[in-house]
């Protein structure tokens, strides 16, 4: 087994840990603020948009200091901040803190936690050339995906108990994820070393115009990605007829699809220029969430979940590999850090929007919120298409090379 698999798996072990933990809590977040804390939905999307604000500032720092200090210890340091700030959200929800009080740890722990995001793609992206890049994301999905399998299906259970339990495993899993890291991950040289950090380096990425235009699409299209989590859980118990414990399992359809396709969709997706299979993902959130805004009952619900999620396995790799190739040797870090800002923006945006389309407007008519979302989809598709007319061969991955 060559180096470079041997050193993905490792890494991807490490990851697949880490995201059953945060899967395991933090989808139900919404659920405690909305049903145990009584907080009206607008209050909960501003909250959910907060803590996402946040982990844009860590996206955007991230990978700043993945180039100057390496990226295992930057993803070493998110990692420990995750331990920290979950097992003190167990005890504020065990001790009925104050809602502020609970929000401001949630929001410290995503702009810390969130340092490990551009890390984790500048080492793939250091340690893999641009026609393989697409493949080791598309590992990395279904890494992160097996954990969207087990993690929110069991913290579905635990939230019927005890919602400081969930946030208490989350810490234990955070924990384990570190030690495997530590452990079993090769560390990689900084690649600026010495040149000290810059908080403006990030903002620099910008001067690129098409790195601009490609991680504006990402804003547009994470918006409509992030309806998944906030907005759908609590949309699947109010009108989609689900109960709690149903909402774990159907974001465990979208886990369990991901490990089982990704893959062979991401084989399938290369065969296309990266940019083109970015946009036929949007298609499938296009057709995805307009079957949801009309979808009652579990196996109505479940074939939409279904289709979105067929989306997010053609668009994710293909995203994060087209960042990867623009982005210039020496400064990878820096250029996914901005892209990982843009998406977090966009992260944070969807909550807020999706939180505020269910108080305003799912009231007068259901499925309004999810038809704009659709629309959204569509128009990042368009965009995506556009972009590709103006990429190299190389840029777009069209040279494979095979990574696992």
């Amino acid at each position: 087994m060559s180096k470079p698999k041997t050193a993905l798996r490792a890494l991807l072990l490490c990851h697949g840990v880490l995201v059953a933990g945060l899967a395991l809590s933090f989808p139900f977040l919404t659920l405690y603020f909305h049903h145990q804390r009584a907080m009206p939905m607008g209050l909960v999307g501003l909250a959910v948009s907060g803590a996402v604000a946040a982990a844009a500032v860590g996206q955007a720092i991230g990978g700043e200091l993945a180039d100057v200090f390496g990226c295992k210890r930057v993803m070493a340091i998110a990692l420990a901040s995750r331990v920290l700030f979950t097992a003190l959200l167990a005890a504020a929800v065990a001790l009925d803190w104050a809602v502020p009080a609970i929000v401001a740890l949630h929001v410290a722990g995503a702009a810390s936690g969130n340092l490990y995001g551009p890390a984790v793609r500048a080492w793939i992206a250091h340690e893999h050339p641009a026609g393989g890049r697409a493949h080791a994301y598309g590992f990395l999905r279904v890494a992160q995906n097996a954990g969207w399998a087990i993690g929110p299906a069991v913290g579905g259970f635990m939230a019927g108990y005890s919602y400081a339990l969930m946030f208490a495993a989350t810490s234990a899993m955070s924990l384990l994820g570190l030690i495997l890291l530590l452990g079993v991950v090769p560390a990689a040289p900084p690649v600026r070393s010495g040149e000290g950090f810059a908080w403006s380096g990030t903002l620099a990425a910008a001067r690129d115009g098409r790195f601009l235009e490609l991680s504006f699409l990402g804003l547009i299209i994470t918006c409509v990605m992030s309806q998944l989590v906030a907005p759908m859980s609590v949309h699947a118990t109010a009108h989609g007829g689900l109960s709690e414990t149903q909402v774990g399992f159907l974001f465990g359809i979208n886990g369990v699809i991901v490990v089982l396709l990704q893959r062979s969709a991401t084989r399938l997706s290369s065969r296309w220029p990266l940019s083109r299979a970015a946009a036929a993902g949007c298609l499938f959130y296009l057709v995805g969430w307009s079957w949801v805004a009309f979808a009652r009952g579990w196996w109505p619900m479940a074939l939409g979940m279904a289709v979105v999620t067929l989306g997010e396995i053609v668009i994710s790799p293909s995203l994060e590999a087209l960042a990867a190739n623009l982005a210039p040797g020496r400064l990878k870090g820096r250029s996914l850090g901005f892209q990982g800002l843009m998406q977090a923006l966009g992260q944070a945006l969807g909550p807020l929007l999706g939180g505020l389309g269910f108080e305003h407007f799912a009231g007068r008519w259901t499925p309004a919120p999810w038809l704009a979302a659709g629309a959204l989809a569509g128009a990042a598709g368009w965009g995506f298409r556009r972009l590709g007319r103006r990429l190299e061969r190389e840029e777009e991955g069209m040279v494979l090379q095979e990574v696992a």
